[in-house]
């Protein structure tokens, strides 16, 4: 059961590993990519009583994350990198690095291909990267989102739903995701939204139901700024 138990928390904290910096629902990443010319720095904290429950270092390992992500637009591809890591927990790091490419193929419709969680330093690594495919279509009444990614031990099927719609003039997204842990042994619903505070301000929330374990919270915010 000890066995069990912390491979479930491996799982999760690769999810979050995985999936925080890349531009996606809550925990998975989708075809978006941030804008051309822009750069969103991001800071959140995860909480609740299934935080990092079964944490082998201490329940507050790695519980607050900072990073950031750019976007550029080459002809038809957009192409999204950028780094994040934990900090002030232990020992900080290691520094991960992500990138996808994403295309616009019919109208509606977005795909693209990534990679996450790429290692850059050894400080307390867990894991390998995380490489994926996803597909979006926009309904007009919600957007659906579905992909697959490719991990060691990590593998997982990923779905998504949201919709945007104004809030005192401002886009407010509510969004759930579905994403599997502990290499497809169990399922990891999410419930989540996101608020354009300030055009240069977006706040995030979310929380995770997981199968197994007890639920917990993610506090994010993003500071965009175009150049």
């Amino acid at each position: 059961m000890k066995n069990l138990s912390r491979i479930i928390a491996l799982s999760l904290a690769l999810g979050s590993t995985a999936f925080a910096t890349p531009t996606g629902l809550n925990n998975i990443p989708t075809a978006d990519t941030i804008d051309h010319r822009t750069i969103a720095v991001q800071a959140f904290s995860s909480f609740g009583p299934g935080a990092n429950q079964f944490s082998a270092n201490g329940p507050d390992e790695h519980s607050f994350w900072m990073g950031f992500k750019t976007g550029w637009q080459f002809g038809p591809a957009n192409l999204e990198w950028g780094m994040d890591s934990p900090l002030f927990t232990h020992e900080s790091g290691p520094l991960f690095f992500q990138t996808k490419v994403g295309f616009k193929p019919w109208e509606g419709g977005k795909i693209a291909l990534g990679v996450a969680g790429i290692a850059l330093t050894d400080i307390n690594r867990a894991g390998d990267p995380f490489t994926y495919a996803m597909l979006a279509h926009d309904f007009g009444f919600l957007r659906a989102h579905g992909g697959y990614g490719v991990q060691t031990n990590g593998n997982s099927f990923l779905f998504g739903l949201d919709k945007t719609f104004k809030v005192f003039d401002r886009d407010f997204n509510i969004n759930a995701d579905l994403v599997q842990a502990a290499d497809e042994s169990f399922w990891l619903p999410s419930v989540g939204w996101k608020y354009v505070l300030h055009k240069h301000v977006v706040l995030e929330w979310w929380t995770n139901f997981p199968e197994q374990g007890k639920s917990s919270h993610v506090a994010k915010v993003n500071f965009v700024f175009k150049f």
